[in-house]
Parts: structure tokens; sequence; C-alpha cells
């Protein structure tokens, strides 16, 4: 079940409860004072949505090491040519 985040429109009070779809609206029915508020969003990586960039020695660091311990690997065909970290 998915988490939620609610708001008391009369005592400010913000917190965090575990409900299927069904119960929430229920829920929010009954209780007109509460709305539900969004914080923060953690539904995928930000560099493959093209939010960030990743960081500008990651091809070289990070892939280089993959591609070093996995030669057999396609490592390289999806990053493009990486160079080696001596």
């Amino acid at each position: 079940m998915p988490n939620y985040n609610f708001l008391d429109k009369k005592s400010g009070k913000e917190w965090t409860e575990e409900f299927s779809i069904s119960d929430k609206e229920a829920y929010l029915e009954k209780n007109p004072h509460i709305e539900q508020i969004f914080t923060t969003m953690t539904i995928g990586d930000p560099v493959r949505l093209g939010k960030t960039k990743a960081p500008a020695d990651f091809s070289k660091y990070i892939l280089g090491k993959v591609k070093e311990r996995n030669p057999l690997g396609n490592v390289e065909r999806k990053a493009g040519t990486i160079p080696r970290e001596w």
C-alpha cells in the first residue's frame, strides 16, 4: 500500500499514513478539514529523467571500472567510449 502525506488545515499538522487508494478517498471524504499534500517524489533517477546531469568524471571512474572488470559486457555500446582510469 502506498504512503500519503496529509495536512490538517485546522492545526497545521502534517503526517504520513499508509492507505489503499479507496481507503484514502473515503478518509478524505469523512474529514473535509484534512487534505492530501505532495512533498517529495522519489519515482525515478533524476539523471535518466533529464533533470540533472551525471558528474563529469562518471564515465572515467565508474563506467571505466565496470568495463575493466567485465570485458565481455556491453557498457561501451550503451555509454559510448569509456576511458580507462590508470
